[in-house]
């Protein structure tokens, strides 16, 4: 009890910044169509491929819903966001309300297909749909019983090293305004080159987890978070990512001036200003620290509302 008394203040605290910008009726539940799986149909020549077809109904399901912009995505069940299926446009069928496409998918197994709307209304539905491998497929999973249950593939190490070189980036960037203040004498260089290199690996994984790595089906675009979801917390998620990335916009600015300082100043010179630069960096981080922290506990909550 004691447990989810603390668990509803720490979810009232952390959605004060909504309800004092005025989105105090940001968490009523939208209007959902209704949105059915007609069909699914296989393609005689890709054993991987299928025709995809759905309804689309009102919020009460009394009539069709025309003239929307479906959109279907898929992720596999095993695997999660790192192996996904590309968002497919369903163009309209032969009767108003329905929608059809050939969706591709990458491997056979469980697939979560979610199937996006956005016309009169919006929403998602979600479900489960089985793909039966491919005949090479088959032949690599027998005995697979013996195989690891996880499958290292160019999906799985691709994903792997993008999610633990973000960390990876993060960390440099610790290490290097902390060394700088903890050193008084000594070459600076070697703290900015390291600061810069964080930078780009924090920016190039950054925008890779944005796309993968976000609890939206389609994931999000740097210069498209105007379309956000009618989920739970969604809009909370993408205005904390914001403040993040303005964070370290902040930062990147900070070593930048770091960085001319260093340039015009004499190798041996001792400077106050190059420390207070340094001191900026850190609360920079440990800023953006705090903003990953609830982005992850606002990732946990979009996705169980999603």
């Amino acid at each position: 009890m004691r447990a989810s008394a603390w668990g509803v203040l720490f979810l009232v605290i952390a959605s004060g910044p909504s309800v004092l910008a005025g989105h105090s009726s940001a968490h009523e539940f939208p209007t959902f169509p209704r949105v059915h799986l007609l069909t699914i149909e296989p393609v005689a020549s890709d054993p991987l491929a299928r025709l995809l077809g759905v309804e689309v109904l009102d919020p009460a399901g009394g009539s069709r819903v025309p003239d929307a912009e479906v959109t279907a995505t898929g992720r596999h069940a095993r695997f999660g966001s790192a192996l996904r299926t590309g968002p497919v446009r369903l163009v309209p069928g032969l009767e108003p309300g329905t929608y059809r496409g050939r969706m591709l998918f990458p491997r056979g197994g469980s697939w979560e297909l979610t199937i996006s709307v956005r016309g009169k209304y919006v929403g998602e539905a979600h479900f489960t749909v089985e793909v039966p491998p491919a005949p090479g497929e088959a032949e690599g999973e027998a005995g697979g019983a013996e195989r690891p249950e996880l499958v290292l593939d160019r999906f799985t190490l691709r994903h792997l090293g993008m999610e633990w070189g973000h960390l990876v980036g993060f960390g440099m960037w610790l290490a290097a305004s902390a060394l700088g203040l903890a050193v008084r004498e000594g070459p600076r260089w070697p703290v900015l080159l390291l600061t810069w290199t964080a930078f780009a690996v924090e920016g190039v994984t950054g925008l890779y987890k944005m796309e993968y790595s976000t609890p939206f089906p389609g994931g999000l675009q740097l210069f498209g978070l105007d379309h956000i979801p009618p989920i739970f917390f969604a809009r909370e998620y993408v205005y904390t990512l914001v403040v993040k990335h303005l964070l370290l916009v902040g930062a990147i600015g900070v070593t930048l001036t770091l960085s001319i300082h260093v340039w015009r100043s004499n190798p041996g010179e001792r400077s106050t200003l190059f420390r207070a630069l340094l001191g900026a960096n850190l609360a920079l981080a440990l800023a953006i620290g705090a903003a990953a922290a609830i982005l992850g506990f606002y990732h946990a909550i979009v996705l169980h509302f999603s």
